[in-house]
């Protein structure tokens, strides 16, 4: 999504993460948000539809903000390691970014209570991100078959389908919606499918 910058743009994208933070997405207010930036509805309308439309855009903003920084932390050669070592990374990674950046992961926490809404899974399938996030994994299982890392007895797109599905649907696994305790389900998860399909 690409939204041209503008005068006073960061100030509003800074309130409106705080106000979506803290108040999720139904009862986070516009006229709060601007109020706090000094902006008039007028410039907003010129660069946004609407709320909805806005919470979008603050979505695609974290999810590039957090492959910038996956990019400039990782090590060239991470590629390079055995598939749970990297999944592992990523997880740490992840949880790294999260306390550097405690207004992105309030706005998180406020979205994984509201994942399963009407508007959040229109933004979803909006933004694609579940399929991003599939193909992403479909490519990284391959590479691990390839490396010869992944037992071979079970079909190929089965173990394919049962990892998708478990990490995009990971925030199920729990009834937390704080980013530490998502993590360390990540962990557990990592563990419980590597003893089912690591090659003996």
């Amino acid at each position: 999504m690409d939204v041209k910058q503008f005068e006073k743009s960061k100030e509003l994208f800074d309130a409106a993460l705080k106000e979506f933070g803290n108040k999720g997405y139904e009862k986070a207010s516009l006229n709060n948000i601007l109020k706090d930036v000094g902006i008039s509805k007028g410039t907003f309308y010129y660069h946004f539809k609407n709320k909805e439309d806005m919470y979008a855009y603050l979505i695609s903003m974290i999810i590039e903000a957090k492959k910038n920084f996956f990019t400039s932390h990782l090590d060239k050669d991470i590629f390079t390691k055995d598939f749970f070592t990297v999944l592992e990374t990523l997880i740490q990674l992840g949880l790294k970014f999260a306390k550097q950046k405690p207004n992105i992961s309030q706005f998180s926490e406020q979205f994984l209570k509201e994942r399963n809404s009407k508007v959040v899974q229109k933004i979803f399938s909006r933004l694609e991100v579940e399929t991003q996030s599939s193909n992403f994994l479909d490519v990284f299982i391959e590479t691990a078959y390839q490396k010869n890392e992944i037992r071979e007895d079970i079909p190929k797109d089965f173990i394919k389908n049962i990892i998708n599905y478990l990490f995009v649907h990971l925030t199920d696994f729990t009834n937390s919606e704080h980013i530490e305790d998502f993590e360390n389900v990540a962990q557990y998860l990592i563990k419980f499918i590597k003893t089912g399909i690591t090659k003996s």
